[in-house]
């Protein structure tokens, strides 16, 4: 058996360690309901933690200045405008009030100030809303990269829920998803040609979608050389 010097193995089990507190961590968008009434109050609320094991980390240990993070809403006319955020012990928390009908999408990307390595980690996050009547598909993301999207209707236990996947706008070469609910149940799953995955939910309440990419990206960031660009998104749905 081929024998490696002890540094190598030591740094590449730092680096192993590494990537998994990345993935571990992601941000969250909730929202009591998927839809919303014209002319009313909606509240959203921004997590950060491992929901998988149900911790939400307070805002002052969250990674790097992801607390400084901006949130947007994109309207049905396809319009943005940022959200005036409050910070709260383990949330960030914004509201907004539907004018139109329509689908909204409220989003976030963040790239942390601080590099992991030679990594650049960028956050994002995105919650759709539905108004009245609308089609329940997002067809212009905006201000957005990297997306997971389930439609804002009332989801029932044991009936499929898709999951779609945008990069850019476009399809994405086959993906990682992972879904994970409540219960700490998690389950990954690829994408088909589509960027879809469609699944069965088994149990009640609120379910956190994740996918991620890992590319070569050589740049600057805060005045600090990195080699490569790690990307999370996330949405939430609920299921009834």
């Amino acid at each position: 058996m081929k024998q490696f010097p002890l540094f190598v193995l030591l740094i590449a089990l730092l680096c192993s360690s590494l990537s998994q507190t990345a993935d571990a961590h992601a941000l969250w968008i909730e929202s009591s309901s998927p839809s919303a009434q014209k002319n009313t109050a909606q509240t959203i609320k921004v997590f950060y933690g491992e929901y998988e094991h149900g911790t939400k980390d307070l805002v002052k240990d969250w990674y790097a200045d992801l607390r400084a993070l901006e949130l947007y809403i994109q309207h049905p006319n396809g319009q943005s405008t940022r959200l005036e955020t409050h910070v709260a012990d383990d949330h960030i928390s914004a509201s907004f009030t539907p004018e139109l009908d329509g689908l909204y999408l409220i989003h976030t990307t963040h790239a942390a100030g601080e590099l992991g390595g030679k990594t650049k980690y960028v956050f994002s996050a995105s919650l759709p809303v539905v108004v009245g009547e609308s089609d329940l598909m997002i067809t212009n993301p905006k201000e957005i990269d990297l997306l997971a999207f389930v439609a804002p209707r009332e989801h029932h236990l044991n009936h499929t829920v898709d999951i779609h996947l945008m990069d850019k706008g476009d399809i994405p070469e086959s993906a990682n998803v992972t879904v994970i609910s409540a219960e700490g149940w998690a389950k990954t799953f690829k994408t088909d040609a589509d960027g879809k995955v469609s699944f069965t939910p088994l149990w009640k309440g609120m379910y956190v979608v994740e996918t991620s990419k890992y590319l070569p990206n050589e740049g600057v960031w805060n005045d600090k050389p990195h080699t490569h660009v790690w990307q999370s998104a996330t949405t939430t749905f609920l299921i009834h």
